[in-house]
């Protein structure tokens, strides 16, 4: 996994396509995750990782019991390690699942990952709420409000906005107005790739898009930034 060497040592992902990334490298080495569950240890291996659907499913252990404790566990804390880093992360809301007709539990991608070199895991606030306001198609027929939701280092994303906008993949979105935390913005054009349909907390519908940058912009590590921080920086 050549993006995990140009992480920072210590680093807090919030970016759902880097997480995917990580998870995918763990579940490629057959590398094991685990979480304590009182005085046991649950010890599991990642069977699928879903960026479009957004979840992952992880395999039962032997222990039957332990089985259902994780299953009416609404949330744990998971640990496992890839090449000489180690990475924590919580799991909630698991679903009991039949994955290539063997019963596994499937979970939500979480929210964030820590990603660490020390003995101790580093400490991290976790934003309540990364997205990035933007002015899509500014340089378009038809602008519109929308959210950057996620934005990776190699210029791939997604963008939410409101659920009676309809652009099918392949549109390109001109002169989108990216606002930077702390003030300014980056002006790119966007590619749609894919569209969902997203469920806001509030119960009402929006649409998800995955979308490239067609040429990278000036201000893209700015942009990386608010969704993968260098927690060294930020000690």
């Amino acid at each position: 996994m050549d993006e995990l060497t140009a992480l920072p040592q210590n680093a807090l992902l919030e970016s759902r396509i880097e997480i995917c990334r990580l998870l995918v490298a763990i579940s490629k080495a057959h590398h094991s995750i685990s979480a304590d569950i009182g005085s046991h240890i649950f010890i599991t291996h990642i069977l699928h990782v879903d960026l479009r659907a957004e979840h992952l499913v992880v395999s039962f252990c032997a222990n039957k019991e332990l089985n259902n404790i994780v299953l009416e566990s609404d949330t744990l804390h998971f640990t496992g390690s890839y090449l000489d880093a180690h990475v924590s992360f919580d799991l909630t809301s698991p679903v009991e699942v039949l994955f290539n007709d063997i019963p596994a539990i499937q979970y939500p991608l979480p929210a964030s990952m820590v990603l660490y070199h020390r003995r101790d895991c580093p400490r991290a606030d976790i934003p309540a709420d990364v997205s990035l306001r933007c002015i899509a198609d500014e340089g378009g027929l038809m602008p519109f409000e929308a959210r950057i939701t996620d934005i990776s280092h190699d210029g791939f994303g997604a963008i939410q906005y409101e659920g009676d906008i309809n652009i099918e993949p392949g549109t390109r979105l001109k002169d989108c107005r990216i606002i930077l935390p702390g003030g300014g913005s980056v002006v790119a054009d966007l590619e749609l790739r894919y569209t969902l349909i997203a469920i806001r907390p509030d119960g009402s519908a929006a649409h998800r898009s995955g979308f490239r940058f067609i040429s990278k912009p000036e201000g893209l590590a700015r942009l990386v930034a608010a969704f993968m921080q260098d927690l060294d920086k930020h000690a």
